[in-house]
């Protein structure tokens, strides 16, 4: 019996109980977690997305500052700049808002 597998698990729920407890399954051990990063976005216990949503603020902000250089730029336009902001910065806020 391992514990170095990728393998987690987590029990939404929305009282507070002990969910770290580790799960065995035909020798195998899957570790209890209260919170993971699943394709990206922040699943937790309790099914509450405010930590979600900070990350994903943090993540755009990271991107916006990045291309600062950029938007400060006068050799582009306004226009290209909005495409720009349209195509690299919005889709890193609202990754995955659809599930």
């Amino acid at each position: 019996m391992t514990k170095d597998s990728k393998i987690k698990y987590t029990k939404i729920n929305r009282t507070v109980t002990n969910l770290e407890q580790d799960f065995v399954t035909d020798g195998q051990v899957l570790e209890g977690v209260q919170k993971f990063n699943y394709l990206g976005s922040l699943i937790n216990s309790k099914n509450v997305k405010s930590e979600e949503i900070k990350l994903r603020i943090v993540a755009s902000d990271r991107c916006f500052y990045s291309l600062g250089q950029t938007f400060r730029s006068r050799a582009l336009s306004k226009t290209i700049k909005i495409a720009i902001y349209k195509t690299m910065v919005k889709p890193v806020v609202v990754y995955g808002s659809e599930t």
